[in-house]
């Protein structure tokens, strides 16, 4: 069962990637260029991307672009990106790990940014692998594209002081410099897209005869929130203890477990990720079993136990249709409280009992669940699980007892 829960993620995987769609859109070549209706790979980007796949029809092979050769593209529907090769600011933007110097680190970069507005000035974005983003700037008029300077440093090396470099708020006044109520936000416009955006738009609706704002009117996708019952039956592996009369283990059991799970689709990259949040209650009951040590026999038992998890974890959709899509998951237990009757593994002789060893009553961050399943129409779902081993034994005893287990679940939507 361990093995089918391992090897699924990559079988799943390999069908939600043969899954994305080629949509409707257009790309502009830079040796004529010329638009081009085409069909185009949608990966609904996160980062800046370095190139992308598209078909000039359904019967044709599929053909790279890159930022060499391909001047813009676009899916229908979503933004239009700009081909880009010149300077970007690779500086760490993590604050454990800034740079000591306030001038931009700049590299050759060949990439797409992503456009936010465009008119008589238009706003683009660069997000890098490091999840960093770079605003660039460019009059309608003019084809260089020009980024807009902010860098976070240590002052003269100092790691306990942070100072930040805000040139484009300079920038910015000499954009606009003949644009009065532009002028007048600058001072309060801050680093974001949102911030930027208003200073622009203010400006293109006053300079641009024909303002294209199509990018910035395309619609957000807001973030959806779903509410699943989860019932389910949990496969419990044999639960081996250690230091207990030497090593035994209670037998493999099956049992019931509930759970409900809030559910957070993230507005991106086709809502294919979510953030998961799924307090669960699991029943584990067990036989006395007999323990034997040189020439005696003990009874080693323990009371009906029962526990809850709340696990946070993260959530990828793989889609076959409308209505149909695969998912994989991996979750971290934040807290695993103990509940029910039992509170010892109990060892007894001849109905005596001698050794009672401590069950924990609470436990954080010490197991993690994977999973991947099916679900239908957004309302049913059904997953495979794997629950790796905790010791359910208090930490301040020397004895072992790891519990581990496989789910199949069951999910409805609420909502």
């Amino acid at each position: 069962m361990k093995g089918i829960i391992l090897s699924l993620p990559l079988f799943l995987a390999s069908i939600g990637y043969a899954q994305v769609k080629f949509e409707k859109g257009y790309i502009i070549s830079k040796n004529d260029n010329a638009k081009k209706e085409v069909l185009i790979k949608n990966l609904d980007w996160i980062n800046s991307p370095d190139n992308f796949t598209y078909k000039k029809d359904n019967n044709s092979i599929e053909l790279k672009g890159t930022p060499s050769d391909i001047k813009e593209f676009r899916v229908y529907g979503s933004p239009k990106y700009i081909s880009y090769n010149g300077l970007i600011d690779t500086s760490p933007s993590d604050l454990s790990n800034l740079s000591n110097q306030s001038e931009p680190e700049n590299k050759n970069i060949s990439t797409f940014l992503k456009e936010i507005i465009s008119g008589d000035k238009n706003l683009y974005s660069y997000i890098g692998s490091k999840s960093s983003i770079t605003y660039f700037y460019s009059d309608s008029n003019v084809s260089e594209i020009k980024p807009l300077i902010y860098k976070k440093y240590h002052p003269d090396g100092n790691e306990s002081l942070v100072a930040t470099n805000e040139s484009y708020l300079q920038q910015l006044k000499d954009i606009f410099n003949n644009d009065p109520k532009s002028l007048s936000l600058i001072s309060q416009t801050r680093y974001s897209t949102n911030s930027l955006v208003k200073v622009f738009k203010v400006h293109n609706s006053q300079f641009s005869e024909n303002s294209d704002e199509e990018a910035i009117n395309i619609k957000k996708v807001p973030i959806k929130f779903n509410l699943h019952i989860r019932p389910g039956v949990n496969f419990y592996s044999p639960l081996k203890t250690t230091y207990i009369v030497g090593s035994n283990e209670f037998p493999s059991t099956t049992n019931f477990r509930i759970g409900i799970e809030a559910e957070m689709v993230l507005p991106f990259n086709k809502n294919k990720w979510a953030i998961l949040l799924e307090p669960t209650y699991s029943f584990y009951t067990n036989k006395k079993i007999t323990a034997a040590t040189g020439n005696n026999l003990y009874n080693m038992s323990m009371d009906g136990y029962s526990f809850i998890n709340i696990p946070v974890g993260i959530r990828h959709y793989m889609y076959l249709n409308e209505k149909s899509k695969f998912f994989l998951n991996g979750q971290m237990n934040l807290i695993t409280l103990r509940s029910g009757k039992a509170k010892t593994i109990d060892l007894d002789y001849e109905g005596y009992i001698f050794s009672q060893t401590k069950l924990a009553s609470n436990q954080t961050f010490r197991s993690y669940s994977f999973g991947a399943g099916y679900n239908y129409n957004n309302k049913y779902s059904i997953e495979l699980r794997y629950n790796t081993a905790n010791n359910i034994i208090d930490s301040k005893e020397p004895q072992k007892a790891k519990i581990s287990y496989t789910s199949i679940i069951l999910g409805y939507n609420i909502f």
